[in-house]
């Protein structure tokens, strides 16, 4: 019998992962004093937060700026890798020519990438965006491939022998059951993309979470670089929650056992 995932059901589930970060929290505020070991090196819960609400840190700007980054990068990044899933699912030859050349742009080392994107296309939004939209396509083109291909065979011969175009296939038979597939790559897309964002404030930028850990760094301000990872980390799982709430809501006939 299929159990509803509400709300409470869902709250109930990160209950054990809740406690056990706020145990580590407090262990962390704790013990690091009593172990003798340098705020500077490694700062407690407590002064990293003080930092984040220090206004010359400018947390939420930072952030914004990240943010506005990776939803750009990720939106181009999900339509290029709709298009190509589409592309490849009709012309087999054409994934055969260009899958190839997708690996090889996903093995390329992100750190070497980064500043040529910056000379490529300039300082600002761009080289970031662009950085997301080459970390989120990857992940969503792999898992939509997949779904789309998921209808078995005879599912097909069924939808052919009452007479269904292609189309008509693609939009009442893969697509339903790629969903969930889309969604599980749309939920590590937006962590990429996130990751993708500051990767290219890392490598230079005026602006974003990866600039304020870079400058904090630089000068042993470890509380501020903290709060800046914080910060990314909370954005990651904000991306996370939001397609998992929206595979939930639109998915309703998978719903978790």
């Amino acid at each position: 019998m299929e159990t509803m995932t509400t709300p409470p059901n869902l709250f109930r589930r990160f209950v054990p992962a809740l406690a056990l970060g706020i145990a580590l929290l407090a262990a962390l505020e704790w013990g690091l004093p009593a172990a003798g070991i340098p705020a500077y090196l490694l700062p407690p819960p407590s002064r990293v937060v003080a930092a984040a609400l220090q206004p010359e840190v400018r947390l939420l700007d930072h952030t914004l700026a990240t943010a506005n980054a990776a939803l750009i990068g990720l939106t181009v990044g999900t339509l290029i890798a709709f298009t190509l899933a589409i592309a490849f699912l009709f012309v087999r030859p054409l994934e055969d020519a260009l899958y190839p050349w997708v690996l090889l742009g996903q093995s390329l080392p992100s750190v070497a990438l980064a500043p040529l994107l910056t000379i490529w296309l300039g300082e600002g939004l761009a080289p970031r965006a662009a950085m997301a939209a080459l970390f989120a396509c990857f992940p969503l083109l792999i898992a939509t491939i997949s779904g789309l291909r998921r209808p078995a065979p005879e599912q097909l011969a069924m939808m052919q022998a009452y007479g269904a175009s292609q189309w008509q296939i693609l939009r009442m038979l893969r697509l339903p059951a790629a969903l969930p597939f889309i969604f599980s790559g749309m939920r590590v897309a937006g962590a990429l993309a996130v990751i993708g964002a500051l990767v290219s404030e890392l490598s230079g930028a005026g602006r974003g979470l990866g600039y304020l850990i870079t400058t904090s760094t630089y000068r042993l301000a470890t509380d501020r670089a903290f709060a800046a990872i914080a910060a990314a980390a909370g954005l990651a799982l904000a991306l996370h929650g939001l397609f998992l709430l929206l595979e939930r809501t639109i998915v309703y006939w998978e719903r978790e056992r």
